[in-house]
């Protein structure tokens, strides 16, 4: 249904609330940033103002996406990176994310700009943040040809000014557009230097013709960059180029977000908006991603090898048994950029199954590099730390717990209580892997293992799909575990089915909307690990199907591949889809807060997410990761040792 605002209300009440304060100021004397306030409910009496169109699908334009507050989340555009509203001291700023079916705007109110040196700017970086500003990865830029936007006044004609700025903040080129009310219009500047790193909407006072200008709202919609062709783009409707997109937009997340840190180490960080943050687990994917990305020539040997060698390097210099970055030699699952590590306190400070997903990691670019002793003597060295024999309860009247592996420590020492094995998981089958591997816990007892057979597949505890691909994408599809994933995949597709009225796959583990503020931006911090399928083993009412993920479709890939790629068709129809960043990392479709009434997509990936998607490619594909893995020794007896225990 359309709304109408009535803009003078909103105003007289927007000057009753104290504004608080809360985006990061970037350059300028006065600047301070600002944060969203709760606007009040607006009657529809002006039938003049600017409406906003329902949309039964989403837009696309030419060039790249930068951002169309689809997401809706605040500071963070679609490809992840950041933006900030600055202003001047005297002025007074509200912001809100409009919908209308599809149809998604970012409006900015603002008040008392009165004099010449008042301002309100809308910024926004093209990759990262726009403090500790890393370079903007070449694919954006090639062939450079302008920044495109829509805009609209809500009350009278605005002159925008649109800034953009060098990594630097150098000024590249300014240029002012007359935006008017009532009408949404289209603009373009054009830019071809390949220094653009970020750039700003600019409400400036010395400007504005208007007669008593003071107050206004303008609103902001798909900002893309131009290139030389004029053409929109679609996913490839030929199969292999579709996956090999996908594939290339998940391996492009591990070169586009790693950091040197100096002193010949590296890392990716865990979430592209949040680069204060490396997951172990991530960094096991890390391995993989420049492995294959050497492969498919998207990186060339050299850097791939660089870069290896720096992830190793940046782990080998952590001590992981001080209780400060690992204990009993297993690194902590979370660390800062530097190697610190992260949450110690916590009872899972050491996680399992994330060191064993890292030495996978580890264990197939020894063998990549066999024959480099400077790679295969770290790779050594880090297999090597953890005391697997700590992980054990060994407490036998402890009948629940004994003889299976702890999911983590504190970081005394301390096993958290909960354990492995209790249900079926290739997590559970990756830990007991890389513990027979070691070659420490020789006597593991494989009969702890429970597997729970149902509906004539073992089932993992929430039917999650992350659960029947986990070790599969090192070791490839091997049996028992392919026939065990293709009947669990198959009852993922059933369940979407019936739950969205259509196959969207990927009922599987993922952040999804927590809470949708009164201004209309989205919080996305529910992790939702008990999303699964309808045949699981746990109780139907811990199971739900709220956001499917793309990246589970793909993980079924291997074993169900028409149906899954016909999941991820779907996606494309539904219309959340980027020639960059390939399809949102899941999509809420059920149980809308708030009056959202149609899905939304969260376009903030994790590398464990998005690393499965290359992952399960290569395995569909040529399974070259499995090859390597699978050449070392103890990888192959100890999954031999367990395909015998089933």
């Amino acid at each position: 249904m359309q709304r109408i605002f009535n803009y003078k209300k909103l105003f007289h009440l927007l000057l009753s609330i104290m504004l608080i304060m809360g985006s990061i100021a970037c350059e300028g004397e006065e600047a301070k940033p600002v944060e969203n306030n709760e606007n009040p409910t607006d009657t529809p009496q002006n039938p003049s103002v600017f409406v906003l169109e329902n949309l039964v699908s989403p837009e696309h334009y030419p060039g790249i996406a930068i951002y169309t507050a689809n997401m809706g989340k605040e500071r963070s555009t679609e490809v992840y990176s950041e933006w900030v509203i600055r202003k001047s001291s005297n002025v007074s700023v509200n912001s809100e994310i409009l919908r209308n079916g599809f149809n998604a705007l970012h409006k900015i109110s603002f008040d008392r700009i009165e004099n010449a040196n008042d301002y309100m700017e809308f910024v926004m970086s093209i990759h990262g943040k726009l403090v500790n500003r890393v370079p903007v990865p070449i694919e954006f830029l090639q062939n450079l040809a302008g920044i495109s936007f829509r805009a609209v006044s809500f009350e009278t004609p605005i002159i925008l000014t649109l800034e953009a700025f060098s990594i630097d903040g150098v000024l590249l080129k300014t240029e002012d557009f007359e935006v008017n009310q009532e009408t949404m219009q289209n603009f373009v500047m054009p830019i071809s230097s390949p220094d653009l790193h970020h750039f700003a909407f600019k409400i400036d006072g010395s400007k504005q013709n208007t007669p008593g200008f003071s107050e206004g709202a303008i609103g902001i919609d798909d900002v893309y960059l131009n290139n030389t062709s004029n053409t929109t783009f679609q996913p490839p409707a030929d199969d292999t180029q579709f996956i090999n997109w996908l594939k290339t937009a998940s391996l492009n997340y591990f070169i586009w977000n790693y950091r040197d840190v100096g002193g010949g180490q590296g890392v990716v960080i865990e979430d592209a908006y949040d680069a204060t943050v490396v997951s172990l687990s991530g960094i096991g994917y890390a391995y993989g991603a420049y492995v294959i990305a050497a492969e498919e020539n998207i990186v060339t040997p050299q850097v791939a090898r660089e870069r290896i060698l720096a992830m190793l390097k940046w782990q080998e210099a952590q001590n992981w048994s001080n209780g400060l970055e690992g204990i009993h030699g297993f690194p902590y699952h979370y660390f800062d950029i530097n190697g610190n590590g992260l949450f110690n306190s916590s009872p899972e400070a050491v996680s399992t199954i994330d060191w064993a997903m890292c030495a996978a990691g580890i264990r197939t670019v020894k063998q990549k590099y066999a024959n480099d002793s400077e790679i295969v003597s770290l790779c050594n060295t880090l297999l090597n730390r953890p005391q697997w024999h700590e992980t054990i309860h060994d407490n036998p009247s402890d009948t629940y717990r004994f003889n299976r592996i702890t999911k983590g420590f504190s970081s005394s020492g301390t096993k958290n209580g909960q354990v492995w094995a209790d249900a079926f998981s290739e997590e559970t089958d990756v830990i007991y892997l890389e513990a027979l591997a070691s070659g420490q816990v020789p006597n593991l007892d494989l009969s702890r293992i429970y597997r729970e057979l149902k509906n004539g597949f073992y089932v993992s505890w929430f039917g999650s799909g992350f659960t029947y691909n986990w070790m599969q994408l090192w070791t490839g599809t091997v049996e028992p575990y392919k026939t065990n994933s293709t009947s669990a995949y198959l009852v993922d597709a059933t369940t979407s089915n019936t739950s969205f009225g259509n196959n969207y796959m990927g009922l599987t583990a993922c952040a999804t909307v927590s809470e949708v503020e009164p201004n209309g931006f989205i919080k996305w911090r529910n992790y939702v690990g008990n999303q699964g399928s309808s045949v699981s083993g746990a109780m139907s009412n811990e199971v739900i199907q709220v956001s499917p993920a793309p990246y589970g479709a793909v993980l079924a890939l291997p074993f169900i591949p028409n149906e899954a790629i016909q999941s991820l068709r779907q996606y494309v129809e539904l219309g959340y889809y980027h020639p960059l960043l390939g399809l949102p990392d899941n999509i809420r479709m059920r149980d809308m807060p708030n009056g959202i009434n149609v899905p939304v997509p969260n376009w903030n990936p994790y590398d464990l997410n998005i690393g499965a998607i290359f992952l399960a490619i290569e395995q569909y594909q040529q399974n070259r990761i499995a090859q390597y893995y699978l050449s070392d020794p103890n990888a192959q007896s100890a999954l031999n040792q367990l395909i015998q225990s089933f």
